[in-house]
Parts: C-alpha cells; sequence; structure tokens
C-alpha cells in the first residue's frame, strides 16, 4: 500500500476471540484488496482497515479457475503412434489422461513431427 492509501479506524474492544477474527477479517479482505490490522494506543484498540481506490476492487488470487492438472503422461509421438496402431485410439487416450475427442486433435496437430519429439 502507499501514502495516497484511506484509512478506516473502527474501536474494538478487546476480547478472547479478538486476534482470531481479526486474523480471519484480514484473510478476507486480502481478497478484496484491504489490509486489516489491530492498532492499540494507550486508552483504545482501533480496527484498521487501509484501502486504495484504484487497487481494491482489482485484487486477485491464485485459486481461481480450473483446477491445475496432475502432472501429463510424457510420451513420444513414435510410442503414441505405435499405441493407436496396436492397441486402439481409446486405449491410446486412456494412457494420456485424455478424452478421446482431445486425443484425436492433439494426435493431428503432431502428425508433421519427429518421432524422437514428446507428444503435446
Amino acid at each position: 500500500m502507499h501514502i495516497q492509501d484511506k484509512e478506516v479506524l473502527f474501536e474494538v474492544i478487546q476480547g478472547e476471540h479478538l486476534q482470531k477474527d481479526v486474523q480471519k477479517l484480514k484473510e478476507l479482505a486480502h481478497v478484496a484488496g484491504l489490509l486489516v490490522d489491530l492498532t492499540v494506543t494507550d486508552s483504545a484498540t482501533f480496527l484498521s482497515i487501509r484501502y486504495n481506490d484504484e487497487f481494491t476492487e482489482y485484487i486477485r488470487n491464485r485459486k481461481a479457475g480450473r483446477p491445475r492438472k496432475k502432472k501429463a503422461i510424457q510420451l513420444t509421438c513414435k510410442e503414441v503412434v505405435s499405441l493407436k496402431k496396436n492397441e486402439g485410439a481409446k486405449v491410446a487416450a486412456a494412457t494420456l489422461k485424455m478424452p478421446i475427442a482431445t486425443f484425436y486433435r492433439h494426435y493431428t496437430e503432431n502428425k508433421g513431427k519427429k518421432e524422437e519429439d514428446l507428444f503435446v
């Protein structure tokens, strides 16, 4: 956050769950681009929320979107062609852990490659 950030303070009462509640609020506020913390002075405790108008709405986290696939099976083009020829396209697609339509699309894309190149 920068010097042009804005800050909102709320006075809070100390309690046994205050630290845990503030930690949860920090996690939730981070997604929205807010910085949350406790500010303790001699006379009171404040919940401090800092934000920047330009930045607040647009922060993203890495947990969005499709889940990442597991490690892909690495076979050469020669091995895949041989597997398709001997066992069939369904077995080859299952070995590569991909749908049959995806297998055919990749199979036609990989036809011009050398035999020792990886099937992608």
